[in-house]
């Protein structure tokens, strides 16, 4: 490779190879497929969870989620046994990320639209902040001169739930709508990644594209019947999710030219793609089941989180209630009785109880003394039984229709992750197989009942990734590729050491075995590591996670 390194990263979130090889081998993106061809590809093994906040941050930093201690979008108050949680994750969270390493090496870095980038930082370049920035936030940008070059029509998300000056109380708009909201966002978004290319000195160039998450969400029914029909011209619902393929494919073709030759092109995704779960796994009634649970008695006749969830365990009864009552008069009756009755557990008797972190990807956490507000285990012995208890019973978590196990994954919080954040996250960590999302209803007449998900798509492990340039051979599927691999492996491109601080590997088997001859990796000790963040200032105002708020719950994200 002659010259002054440069690297491109073209960040497809959520993108799938199920999805983009079909169209690819049809040759209908075939910017896509000559990255494919030309260079080396493979299925890239997301985090866990595999979801936006704790892959991207994974991405940023090089590190697990337990060096950077990013689960999810918003923070639990453990202690009072906080299941919602409030407030939410940003940018001060995350030290030494990539884009600052290469910054502080003397490298011109651009970096669009990443999320979890806000509030933006000083950068070696210019930076444009991505997912949980506010709405109508102003300071989106580095440096705040960038923004004439962005235009005043940019986008750094969809908003499906405002209708006109006002937000959508429930449901989503329909998809005639959705889509070319989406395909707006991503044109504008490759308008500006091509001006900032050609205006603005770069050797690190990177656009996330959060169209392909925001399609695979609410279109992946009509993404799996296109497919199956080769996505049939004649279809007109296949034509406009076509359509929207090959302008993706063209904004990509359009970065890869204007890169040049002589860079090397890193395409890649945070996470997969899959159908939503169909069924609802009660894990709070499993572990009621195994003893480890309690729920409280009746207090007084007026206790109606007790009556629901008495009339919830009777199947004949909840059954009518849910063909009489309309979904959306359900949830707000179950929200209006949350909030003016006692929990339905008894924390005095519990010893371990369910936490959400993902969809399918959930966690239990123990009951210990001190560490919650009426704990009952106490630390050391005790604690790891109850955690031994909790692994052995999983082999009881069966669907009780198909006789199925209903686990993929269990394990010890530590036996997943390493670093200073771990002891924060729940004490077990349970990956439902995908077909099911945890739930800590004790409402529930089984162990697992049908769901109807809000979105046809939800998130699976196995993202993307597809790498050429001159450094790079050509391979075909390649295997143990990890998201967590890619900013050690964008540094290696670079030519930059690797700081020790990185959990992940240099991904050797892409080059070109002269060029690694010719650049040895290197690494170094970063005595710069700063300890876990305990109390910082408030990032976002309580307007604006009000809007955040409002929009993730308008795109699905949270209840």
């Amino acid at each position: 490779m002659k010259g002054k390194p440069r690297v491109v990263v073209i960040g497809l979130d959520g993108a799938t190879f199920d999805i983009l090889l079909p169209l690819a081998n049809s040759g209908k993106i075939p910017h896509i497929s000559k990255i494919i061809n030309q260079g080396s590809w493979g299925r890239l093994e997301s985090t866990i969870p595999p979801f936006t906040a704790a892959a991207w941050s994974t991405f940023a930093t090089g590190q697990n989620p337990g060096q950077h201690g990013i689960l999810s979008f918003r923070e639990r108050d453990r202690f009072n046994y906080d299941v919602k949680g409030s407030g939410f994750v940003d940018a001060s969270r995350l030290k030494a990320t990539l884009w600052e390493e290469l910054s502080a090496a003397g490298k011109t870095v651009a970096v669009i639209n990443v999320p979890l980038t806000y509030p933006p930082r000083a950068v070696n370049g210019v930076m444009v902040t991505g997912m949980l920035t506010p709405p109508g936030a102003s300071n989106y940008t580095y440096p705040d001169s960038i923004k004439t070059t962005l235009g005043d029509d940019y986008m750094i998300d969809v908003d499906f739930i405002r209708q006109g000056g006002q937000f959508r109380k429930e449901g989503f708009p329909p998809k005639t709508e959705m889509l070319p909201e989406i395909r707006r966002m991503s044109k504008i978004r490759a308008g500006a990644s091509f001006r900032l290319m050609n205006e603005r000195a770069w050797d690190f160039f990177m656009v996330v594209f959060t169209s392909t998450d925001r399609v695979s969400h609410f279109f992946w029914d009509d993404l799996e019947t296109a497919g199956q029909d080769g996505f049939d011209e004649d279809n007109r619902e296949n034509t406009d999710l076509l359509e929207y393929f090959v302008e993706l494919d063209e904004a990509i073709g359009g970065i890869v030219s204007n890169a040049g030759e002589s860079s090397n092109v890193i395409l890649m995704s945070d996470h997969g793609f899959g159908p939503s779960p169909k069924k609802r796994a009660y894990i709070n009634i499993w572990l009621e089941q195994v003893g480890l649970l309690s729920k409280r008695g009746q207090e007084g006749l007026l206790d109606l989180e007790f009556w629901r969830v008495r009339v919830g365990r009777n199947r004949r009864l909840k059954a009518l209630l849910r063909w009489f009552i309309p979904e959306k008069t359900q949830s707000a009756v179950k929200s209006a009785v949350e909030s003016v009755s006692g929990d339905i557990i008894d924390w005095n008797r519990t010893q371990a109880y369910w936490v959400p972190i993902y969809f399918q990807v959930c966690g239990v956490e123990v009951n210990v003394v001190e560490e919650r507000r009426e704990g009952i285990v106490s630390p050391g012995d005790e604690y790891e039984k109850v955690r031994d208890r909790i692994i052995a019973a999983v082999e009881m978590l069966v669907d009780p229709t198909t006789g199925n196990p209903m686990v993929e994954l269990v394990a010890r919080r530590e036996h997943l992750y390493s670093g200073p954040y771990v002891e924060s996250f729940p004490d077990i960590i349970l990956v439902l197989k995908p077909e099911y999302i945890g739930a800590g209803s004790l409402a529930g007449t089984l162990l697992a009942e049908s769901f109807n998900a809000a979105r046809p798509g939800e998130h699976r492990k196995d993202g993307i990734f597809a790498s050429v340039g001159p450094a790079i051979r050509k391979q075909d599927n390649l295997t143990g590729l990890k998201l967590i691999d890619l900013p050690a492996t964008v540094l290696y491109m670079m030519e930059q050491p690797i700081p020790d601080r990185y959990d992940g590997r240099v991904l050797t088997e892409l080059f070109d075995p002269e060029f690694l001859d010719r650049h040895p990796i290197r690494t170094y000790i970063d005595p710069s590591v700063e300890p876990p963040l305990e109390d910082t200032d408030q990032t976002f105002t309580t307007e604006e996670e009000a809007l955040l708020e409002d929009r993730l719950r308008g795109l699905g994200y949270i209840e």
